[in-house]
């Protein structure tokens, strides 16, 4: 199984690389996953908010293959506790397709990226850092996973 987790960014700070790359490598050979920055759109003054939202969540749209399951993350989204999340995550691995996880940027996803979700996760009613959610995403993927492992991780 592929997660592949796309986020409209200019750099990866190296505190979240670093965080994200503890995770990634105690998911064992069974579970694939990678981090795929996409550049966001140049802002001016005289940028229409609107259109870079369309923009950049047409880049997202673009990277995702046509068989993946696409979960958008929105503030609007389905707040799944740890239990809920992982029956999703059993129902995304039964399903034997790869995930797509979609990162808006400043501004969001678009109402068109948003219908072509199959699912829209929301990890809170907070405002956390474009950084920090790539590593919230595995953190949680990890813990529903190592769940359905047995491994003591989630106690």
């Amino acid at each position: 199984m592929l997660l592949n987790i796309f986020s409209i960014e200019n750099k990866k700070p190296n505190w979240s690389e670093n965080a994200f790359s503890i995770y990634k490598k105690r998911f064992d050979n069974s579970i694939k996953i990678q981090w795929i920055n996409l550049k966001p759109e140049k802002k001016v003054k005289s940028s229409n908010k609107q259109i870079v939202i369309k923009k950049e969540s047409l880049k997202l749209l673009d990277s995702v293959g046509n068989k993946e399951i696409i979960v958008s993350l929105d503030k609007k989204g389905s707040i799944w506790n740890t239990h809920e999340l992982k029956e999703k995550f059993e129902e995304w691995k039964s399903s034997s397709q790869d995930i797509s996880f979609l990162i808006g940027g400043a501004y969001g996803l678009s109402s068109e990226c948003l219908k072509k979700s199959d699912e829209t996760w929301s990890l809170s009613p907070l405002t956390f850092p474009h950084s920090m959610v790539p590593v919230l995403v595995i953190e949680q993927l990890y813990r529903v996973w190592s769940i359905s492992k047995n491994h003591p991780y989630h106690k």
